[in-house]
């Protein structure tokens, strides 16, 4: 991570805690100019991580990660959708990846009664869902906790990574861009998704309409890393036009028959 990155995770840290910052004290805390956290800032409002007020800054709350279990229940039906979709791609035999993420347990719960599958996964909630499924062999990549997040992250869990190859790696986001692509909040997480997205023959990202045009902090992938994308909708068309030329093929959910 180069030092803009460290700095601008340290800023969005306390933007959490706080709520605002100010330019002066960020400059004393991150021992930096006040045009460098000028600077900073107006990367970060262009991110859509905060919005830039005289002086200092306020955290846009539509862009805040929230606690897992919160997620969980946004978005339902659509994460479901979804997910009733993406296990098509799924046949006996196959290994794949479950990234952390409330989509991605959307779809580990419609694979509990499969048989002759291989899971990994560092996820915790996913872990417990799946742990009793006799058809199931499970693989869980150690590390760190990430309490609000339940998921594993660190050496241990890249050590483990690094050798797991699998069939189908499925990955969610906290927002997608045309500029960013695929983002989340967390370093240490994003390092084990960008190395499953190298190491998954397919990969599959889930995200439903709500993050299409919200960006957080880290990239997970290029774009063009992504093979598919199921989603419920893309109101965006410069996105669509960033999954066309980057060879992503696109699958959205006809959910009219659930309305």
């Amino acid at each position: 991570m180069d030092m803009t990155e460290v700095r601008k995770s340290k800023i969005l840290e306390t933007l959490r805690a706080k709520r605002s910052v100010r330019i002066m004290d960020l400059s004393k805390q991150l021992r930096v100019s006040r045009e460098t956290i000028r600077k900073d800032l107006a990367e970060m409002e262009q991110e859509g991580l905060l919005r830039k007020t005289y002086g200092g800054a306020v955290l846009d709350e539509a862009n805040v990660e929230t606690d897992y279990d919160r997620r969980r229940g946004e978005s339902d039906a659509a994460k479901k959708a979804i997910a009733q979709r993406a296990v098509k791609f799924i046949e006996p035999g196959d290994t794949i990846y479950l990234d952390y993420g409330t989509t991605t347990y959307a779809l580990a719960e419609q694979l509990a009664n499969s048989t002759g599958l291989t899971v990994v996964t560092n996820t915790i909630p996913i872990v417990n869902r799946l742990i009793h499924s006799p058809g199931i062999e499970l693989i869980i990549l150690g590390g760190n906790v990430r309490k609000n997040e339940d998921s594993l992250f660190g050496s241990l869990g890249l050590n483990s990574a690094s050798d797991i190859f699998v069939d189908i790696g499925f990955f969610g986001c906290a927002g997608i861009t045309p500029q960013a692509g695929p983002t989340n909040y967390h370093m240490g997480e994003i390092e084990i998704s960008k190395l499953m997205v190298a190491h998954s023959r397919t990969s599959i990202l889930l995200a439903d309409a709500s993050k299409i045009g919200r960006s957080a902090l880290y990239r997970t992938s290029e774009i063009a890393d992504i093979d598919i994308f199921i989603t419920d909708d893309i109101d965006d068309s410069a996105m669509e036009t960033e999954f066309t030329e980057a060879n992503v093929e696109v699958i959205k959910i006809d959910r009219s028959k659930d309305e």
